[in-house]
């Protein structure tokens, strides 16, 4: 038996049926809308992001492929900032190798202890030691060589050398270079700051990196201030602005500079009118209370007091201090633990104005630190609120590591999600 098919035909037909369809489609619409059934809604965009909010990373690690506007709310500052997952950054050393890992409070008001919850070791951070930990990023360095780490989705970018340095390239035997991240929140970028400065200070160099796909992957160079200066604080990154101070050779005094993320521009600003400045090792830029502060702790073990300047007005360069005394209880508590050649460091502080201070077993021959293995295996920190004058001890737990060698290297409240 033979078929034959006259295609226009069948075409013809198919037309017929998709539009009658389309018409029984159409009044049954009209119907349910008569009889009060609203047609369905999207589901508005603040209720995405709470949703987003509750959900564990690796689900929002795969949500950014669904669409571009999916990625582009789990990578936004405005989720980024609604993170609240506290962590603690440790390295651990053991005979082959060191590990990096994070941990979590066993309780959400951080009253309790930390756990050690996360491995983070990569073979790639092999001899690099932990520089910056910022916003869910965090720095490796290696002399002048740097690498960002992503914590949340554990990707690792090696940043380019800086070919154009003149001071890198001229191989000075004493040079410095900082690593340090930041934020645009103009453009909602970060960018990682380079500077560096020879032994004697007497040349410096400033370079800035921005991080995410589609833009330039080189470094910039921009001017810098006078006079030259080599930082010898932390720094502290607040409302788009990265903050340090540095010491300027031949001066008693050092400068207090500021660096403007989104501008790229640096400014040497007015010092704090004190003479508490010679005792650089102990002293570091803090927030306090939404507000720029410089905190001098460098009699806190011996004599429990600490000198705090809080910046009230920046415009008029207006600054107020207060003299913190530990309670007697408080300062047995640190006499307890920190023994000879033990000292306290500050490493940040937290959303509720506690200043983060880590034990450290040191040396100082020739006037220069030397970091020596701890005194024992319990790991610890301690937090001080400056506001309530109080001083606790966190202890970081672990079932599964024992070691003398360990340094906590950051802490962050952050869960990000960008793109390195």
């Amino acid at each position: 038996m033979v078929f034959s098919f006259d295609l226009g035909v069948i075409l013809q037909r198919d037309t017929r049926r998709t539009k009658r369809r389309s018409k029984v489609i159409r009044r049954r619409r009209r119907r349910d809308i008569s009889k009060g059934h609203e047609p369905s809604l999207e589901i508005p965009l603040d209720l995405v992001i709470e949703i987003f909010r509750r959900l564990p990373h690796k689900s929002l690690t795969r949500f950014k492929l669904v669409s571009k506007l999916w990625s582009s709310i789990v990578c936004s500052k405005y989720l980024t900032d609604l993170s609240s997952s506290p962590r603690i950054y440790m390295w651990l050393g053991f005979d082959e190798e060191n590990i990096l890992v994070s941990s979590s409070p066993s309780s959400p008001d951080l009253d309790g202890s930390f756990v050690i919850d996360q491995d983070l070791t990569i073979s790639a951070m092999k001899g690099y030691s932990v520089s910056h930990v910022y916003r869910g990023l965090m720095c490796f360095t290696n002399g002048t060589n740097a690498q960002i780490f992503n914590t949340t989705t554990r990707q690792l970018v090696v940043l380019p050398e800086i070919e154009e340095s003149n001071i890198i390239a001229e191989e000075y035997k004493f040079r410095k270079v900082i690593y340090r991240i930041g934020h645009d929140p103009v453009h909602d970028q970060y960018k990682v700051v380079c500077i560096v400065s020879t032994h004697n200070v007497r040349r410096m160099e400033h370079w800035v990196f921005t991080l995410g796909g589609g833009v330039s992957r080189q470094w910039r160079k921009i001017p810098s201030p006078c006079p030259q200066h080599s930082p010898f604080t932390q720094g502290l990154t607040m409302n788009g602005r990265m903050y340090y101070l540095g010491l300027v050779p031949d001066l008693l005094s050092p400068v207090f500079v500021r660096f403007d993320i989104s501008s790229e521009e640096i400014s040497v600003l007015q010092n704090v009118e004190d003479a508490f400045w010679c005792r650089y090792y102990y002293t570091e830029i803090i927030e306090y209370d939404g507000r720029l502060a410089i905190l001098d702790y460098s009699d806190l073990v011996k004599d429990g007091v600490m000198e705090l300047w809080v910046r009230e007005d920046e415009e008029k360069n207006s600054w107020s201090r207060k003299t913190l005394v530990l309670h007697p209880s408080h300062m047995n508590m640190v006499k307890t633990h920190i023994v000879h050649n033990m000292s306290l460091r500050v490493q940040g502080t937290t959303r509720n104005c506690d200043v983060i201070l880590v034990p450290q077993h040191i040396t100082r021959p020739d006037d220069q630190f030397i970091v020596l293995p701890q005194v024992t295996t319990h790991f610890y920190v301690f937090l001080y609120n400056l506001q309530k004058n109080h001083l606790r001890k966190v202890y970081i737990k672990s079932n599964r590591y024992n070691t003398k060698r360990w340094d906590v290297v950051g802490f962050d409240d952050i869960e990000n999600f960008m793109s390195l």
